[in-house]
């Protein structure tokens, strides 16, 4: 029986270089008929370090098509987790790559709401107390936990080592707040009079989007000095940040119509990925790849209008399709060279990922369950 390893190409840096959470190598075995494959999905040790020749799409298959609604796909290493409705109400199910075994996380009577996910540990936003609270789920010890219970909606929340954050209206407008898993202890990120919503962690920089200024920009916040600065103060609306180490990245509508721009923290410097013309959503960004969903071969007139997956190389300047199937592809998350969305192919919205990686010798690889394209 034949093992075949793929890899995607890496410039490593030295273990003292490398950023918190960067060093993870993970396994994943994706079976195809008789012959089953291993593939190395690498997570990048920075935004230069994962340095991707000739990127394209090797595989995409699904990873929930259970007949009822699944949205909000995260990943982080071989675990997916979404939202499901196959109970009647939205619970958290994960699905593990490297296994193709699907499992429950939250099935609580009550709605939760999008999760995200680092390490073992998932978090959700739940409405099990009559209004918006933050859970969360120990995937190693099967413990759920309470994160925060306050008066008013928390929501939108993200998740980087021991910190957790979120939005918060407990002040009757929308803050930034956070909390360490480590020390049950909850702390102010932004109270700034206007509202501040959808917060993105990595390391110690918190990003979200701010209206202070009367619009809608990006601002940060570095926990380890606990200085806050603007990121983004254009023109027009800037909106749904995501971060990985040094690059910030957000959908932008300076231009008219909702572009995907970003920023280099370390020299402020900031920067166009597609500003094709019609309309660019939702970034997410892992290593130097940013993915994001995109309008440009649908229709905006009608509703669900054929959005594809669309993803860009930092390192060669090169934009690249990951799914342009006829129907609408929502939402999508990366973690190494795998992405997950959310997928209306079969009518309803499922989960599907692409596996990505060198064009050559790529043949007959599935992600996660044993449907080929042998």
């Amino acid at each position: 029986m034949k093992i075949f390893l793929i890899m995607v190409a890496l410039i490593i840096l030295p273990a003292s270089m490398v950023p918190m959470h960067a060093q993870d190598e993970v396994l994943l075995r994706i079976g195809c008929q008789d012959e089953p494959k291993m593939l190395n999905i690498w997570k990048a040790t920075d935004v230069w370090s994962m340095h991707v020749f000739g990127v394209s799409v090797v595989s995409v298959d699904p990873i929930c098509i259970q007949g009822s609604n699944q949205w909000a796909p995260a990943i982080y290493g071989v675990v997916v987790v979404w939202v499901d409705y196959r109970n009647g109400n939205a619970d958290i199910y994960g699905y593990d790559l490297s296994k193709s075994t699907e499992f429950s996380i939250c099935t609580e009577g009550s709605d939760q709401g999008p999760p995200a996910i680092y390490g073992d540990i998932v978090v959700w936003v739940d409405y099990r107390n009559g209004y918006a609270d933050i859970y969360g789920y120990d995937l190693s010890t099967s413990t759920e936990f309470s994160i925060c219970t306050k008066g008013g909606a928390q929501g939108s929340l993200a998740i980087c080592g021991d910190i957790v954050v979120w939005q918060d209206d407990r002040d009757e407008n929308y803050d930034i707040y956070g909390y360490n898993l480590s020390t049950s202890t909850e702390f102010p990120i932004c109270t700034e009079r206007s509202d501040q919503e959808f917060p993105a962690i990595d390391g110690n920089i918190v990003v979200w989007v701010d209206e202070r200024n009367g619009g809608r920009d990006i601002y940060g916040y570095n926990l380890s000095t606990l200085k806050e600065f603007p990121i983004c103060t254009k023109g027009r609306a800037q909106e749904f940040p995501a971060i990985y180490w040094d690059v910030v990245v957000w959908q932008d509508e300076r231009n008219g119509n909702w572009d995907i721009y970003g920023c280099y923290l370390s020299t402020s410097t900031e920067f166009s990925i597609c500003t094709e013309g019609s309309a660019q959503k939702s970034p997410a960004i892992e290593g130097n790849i940013v993915v994001w969903y995109d309008l440009r071969n649908g229709n905006p007139y009608i509703r669900n209008g054929n959005w594809d997956i669309y993803g860009y190389d930092l390192s060669t300047l090169k934009e690249f399709p990951i799914c342009t199937q006829g129907s609408t592809q929502y939402y999508p998350a990366i973690y190494g060279n795998v992405v997950v969305w959310m997928d209306f192919r079969n009518g309803n919205p499922d989960i599907y990922g692409a596996l990505f990686g060198p064009t050559e010798g790529s043949g007959g690889i599935c992600l996660g369950r044993n449907i080929c394209k042998c």
